[in-house]
């Protein structure tokens, strides 16, 4: 039985990614096509425009045969982590192909990158903590410094895809022989069929029809207000003391007395704390763990746990091949967020995905 696996936000799906699935589907002749996805928060720290459970539902529309939940300190995560935790999530499934989007058929030269990443020489050591010093952020002093060393590898992680695609190589190497490797590459946009989500989500915010870009299942009838989630947001940052926000995940380097000091009032003010070092999604994502109260203890908590999962969506057909698979896996799976008990030892990151799902259905 041959399992692919995508890693998703779907914020909103599009067309581009009804596209990504069915040639994934397709090349790596999967009988099974499972998604992970992020459950009310993205990478980037915005909160996802429909729930979970709705976006759940559009990836089994265009084809998927199992969604599950990618627990939200993960997808409240940098790069790195996003990507270790999604594959460990993805564990669960035993042995599987990932496949991911790239900017070019360049899986090879990634993987190449990949591996000189992790072999960091002294020189390229040096160079970061010089950009560090600086006030650059870790992923760009990485950039630079590689492009002092190996410009061909820097100029491919340009992109957050490509920097997205490097991770996965990266994380997937600790699994072995169960993780394989698939890429599909993304054409140019040619802004009558394809926009990004991005773009997308910006034509929303406009008023504007965005039909054109999603498939016909596809319907947002209630956007999430980010105004309502901003002031949420907001009090949340103004009600903690510095040395409460220094206990939040994603918070270091004196950034709690930044943040306890500026003089903001609504999310764009808290967004002019962006810098060289803070990027602004790094600085939403802070933003987002202090709503929900993301501390630096559910952060060790998640990396010294086992992995868990929780179903957001199965087909029918597929059920007597995948529940067994997960149930006897070595983690907790769960049917629903409430099968997860008080006693079990990830009962803290399973009321925080609940706790996330709650806000943002707060903020429809």
């Amino acid at each position: 039985m041959k399992i692919t696996a995508v890693i998703a936000e779907y914020n909103p799906f599009h067309n581009g990614h009804l596209k990504q699935l069915r040639l994934a589907k397709r090349e790596t002749e999967a009988d099974i096509f499972a998604v992970v996805m992020s459950g009310s928060f993205t990478q980037h720290g915005d909160i996802c425009v429909c729930d979970r459970s709705t976006r759940a539902q559009w990836a089994m529309q265009a084809g998927a045969d199992l969604v599950l939940e990618l627990p939200t300190i993960y997808s409240l995560s940098h790069a790195q982590r996003f990507a270790e935790g999604a594959l460990k999530t993805l564990s669960m499934l035993g042995e599987y192909t990932l496949s991911f989007g790239t900017e070019a058929d360049e899986l090879h030269n990634l993987s190449m990158a990949a591996e000189f990443m992790q072999s960091e020489t002294k020189d390229m050591s040096g160079l970061l903590k010089g950009y560090l010093g600086q006030g650059y952020s870790v992923a760009k002093s990485r950039t630079m410094a590689l492009g002092s060393i190996r410009p061909d590898i820097a100029n491919m992680l340009t992109s957050p895809n490509n920097i997205l695609a490097v991770e996965y190589i990266k994380a997937s190497h600790k699994y072995g022989g169960n993780v394989h490797l698939h890429s599909v590459e993304r054409k140019p946009d040619d802004g009558k069929k394809y926009l990004s989500s991005t773009k997308i989500r910006e034509l929303m915010r406009g008023g504007n029809d965005i039909t054109p870009y999603v498939p016909q299942y596809v319907t947002i009838d209630r956007p999430v207000s980010t105004d309502k989630y901003g002031t949420i947001a907001t009090y949340a940052m103004k009600a903690m003391t510095a040395a409460q926000l220094a206990d939040i995940y994603n918070v270091g380097e004196g950034l709690e007395n930044r943040i306890s000091q500026a003089d903001f009032n609504d999310m764009r003010g808290f967004l002019e704390l962006t810098s060289k070092r803070y990027t602004r999604s790094t600085i939403k994502r802070i933003a987002a763990c202090v709503t929900l109260g993301l501390d630096k203890r559910l952060a060790e908590l998640a990396a010294t746990e086992k992995p868990y999962c929780t179903l957001l969506a199965v087909k029918p057909s597929k059920k007597k091949f995948i529940l067994p698979l997960l149930a006897e896996a070595d983690g907790y799976f769960f049917y629903k967020h409430s099968d997860c008990g008080t006693d079990c030892p990830v009962r803290p990151l399973v009321d925080l995905d609940e706790k996330a799902n709650k806000i943002q259905k707060l903020c429809l």
